[in-house]
């Protein structure tokens, strides 16, 4: 049995098992992809402490390795639900682990537009990750859609391996930071369109062109591109815990002061988390919490 099981590699997760091996507990974590959760999937980060400037994949696997070399047991998939028993807590997937505590750290999942086309392109062009699928179109047209830091950082990841990048807002206004925007707008390779919706995917085999709508003018449009990557909002990765009635109405765990649930032992930390600030720090920083408290209670 555990003494703590975390359910996600990601910042958060990892920030957690560091703090419980360091004092001697013993620790699963799950992970059913790559380690570092949305920083495997972010070319450059340049908002982390003590790092001007690093990789994001480059981030995720010297946090991964530190809690591997502390000694955390790397369990490869992903949780599909957890029970309580008296006294401890059983999480299922591949196989049942048990736990006398545990911590979830999900994160969250890409939101899909839900439109035409969509999910039958879905890897025929249609990505929602530029470092990993960037280079399958070097030298093409391809756009992005989104007006928040993702979709701007991984603009301009872009901008250095392809021909052209659409980059389509549905407003005039963008989320995303102030440097990022500008550094967007200076790529001589970087189109914006704004005021403009995606209505549809066309293509057989593959992605050929997107129906766009200008919201203003009403006016239909068709873009040739041979790649689309979509950056539209995020969604709890929570559906493997709907039935433990410790879920807000969006979808994600309220928790306490020290990133409890309702349900004692069970704790929930990053971006899977009630917040209105999602960050690498912040997630970091949930994890120190929740593993303090937990080594206080078993201690």
């Amino acid at each position: 049995m555990y003494d703590v099981l975390i359910i996600g590699a990601g910042p958060a997760g990892i920030s957690a098992a560091i703090y419980a091996l360091r004092n001697d507990l013993k620790v699963g974590i799950l992970e059913g992809e790559a380690p570092g959760g949305k920083m495997v999937y972010t070319a450059t980060i340049e908002n982390y402490p003590g790092y001007s400037t690093i990789d994001g994949p480059d981030l995720a696997y010297t946090m991964f390795n530190q809690i591997i070399n502390l000694g955390a047991d790397y369990i490869g998939f992903n949780a599909t639900g957890i029970r309580r028993e008296e006294g401890y807590f059983v999480v299922s997937g591949d196989e049942d682990l048990k736990a006398k505590t545990v911590i979830i750290a999900t994160g969250t999942k890409n939101k899909k537009l839900e439109i035409p086309g969509e999910e039958r392109l879905t890897n025929k062009g249609i990505s929602w990750c530029a470092i990993c699928d960037g280079a399958l179109y070097r030298n093409k047209e391809v756009a992005v859609i989104g007006g928040g830091n993702s979709a701007f950082e991984e603009t301009i990841y872009l901008s250095g391996v392809v021909k052209k990048v659409y980059l389509i807002h549905r407003r005039e206004e963008f989320r995303a930071e102030k440097q990022v925007i500008e550094k967007v707008k200076s790529l001589e390779n970087v189109e914006l369109i704004l005021n403009t919706v995606v209505l549809e995917f066309v293509g057989e085999e593959d992605l050929k062109k997107l129906i766009l709508k200008n919201l203003k003018t009403k006016e239909v449009t068709e873009l040739p591109v041979s790649g689309c990557f979509e950056f539209v909002g995020l969604l709890p990765a929570t559906d493997f815990v709907q039935d433990l009635g410790i879920l807000d109405e969006n979808g994600y765990i309220p928790v306490n002061e020290n990133q409890e649930t309702k349900i004692a032992g069970l704790y929930a930390v990053g971006d899977v988390v009630t917040k209105k600030v999602r960050q690498i720090v912040t997630a970091v920083n949930d994890g120190a919490i929740a593993a303090l408290d937990i080594i206080r209670k078993i201690r």
